[in-house]
């Protein structure tokens, strides 16, 4: 397994990035028509991506289980939340991770009339590649909020130069539901894709650590294998 030679410490004290660690399988470096994730992987092979952060109270404790696991996600931030925190979006990526936009506000964008979703769309990646302006990274991936969208709005975000990233497993953690419930949710859902797909987790709830945590653990024994998702225009 090509793990963890590209893996950042975490910080204050190095990880032993070995065979011991879930790691990263391989790297997909993808563009805006990579079309969907689902399809570039194989079987067995999983994508890690958290959304709605950066949350400096929360999204550190999240990276810190990822660094111990030697293994990287995507971060689908809102606009408003990088505008606030750009130093945590730059640590995001400082760590390896990508990145991709959530919109500015978390807004159900089929309720908006289309001028104002696209707004929402736009001004949510200016934000987010403005914090990662100087880092050599940029956000080129988008997931809708609530997963929600239809042909007019998807069709907008490939004519803005965006690839659309969706769901194939989650843990409805907004529920509050308890970690280990979470993890046996997402590991149903990908055993009924086909034991393959994209994750879905949330950075900045309690209890987010904690359900990465078990998570990584239950895809390591059960044989799962993460891929990472990169940037072909930077070569992140």
């Amino acid at each position: 397994m090509a793990a963890c030679s590209d893996a950042t410490p975490a910080e204050p004290a190095a990880i032993a990035c070995d065979s011991t660690k879930l790691g990263v399988e391989r790297t997909i470096a993808v563009t805006a028509d990579a079309g969907s994730i689902e399809t570039l992987l194989n079987d067995g092979e999983v994508v890690l991506t958290f959304d709605d952060g950066p949350d400096p109270r929360r999204t550190p404790a999240v990276l810190a289980q990822l660094d111990q696991q030697c293994t990287k996600a995507t971060f689908f931030l809102l606009g408003g939340q990088a505008d606030r925190y750009p130093d945590m979006v730059r640590e995001i990526a400082r760590r390896g991770h990508s990145l991709g936009g959530h919109s500015w506000s978390h807004a159900n964008l089929m309720t908006l009339t289309a001028d104002a979703a696209h707004s929402e769309v736009s001004t949510g990646m200016d934000a987010v590649n403005a914090a990662l302006a100087g880092t050599g990274a940029k956000a080129i991936m988008f997931r809708f909020p609530f997963v929600a969208t239809n042909a007019e709005l998807s069709a907008d975000v490939r004519e803005m130069g965006l690839l659309e990233v969706g769901v194939t497993a989650d843990g409805a953690d907004w529920t509050k539901n308890r970690p280990e419930a979470s993890v046996d949710m997402i590991l149903q859902k990908l055993d009924l894709a086909g034991r393959k797909g994209v994750i879905l987790l949330h950075d900045p709830f309690d209890k987010s650590d904690e359900r990465v945590n078990l998570l990584l653990s239950r895809l390591k024994l059960d044989g799962y294998r993460i891929v990472a998702l990169g940037s072909a225009e930077t070569g992140q």
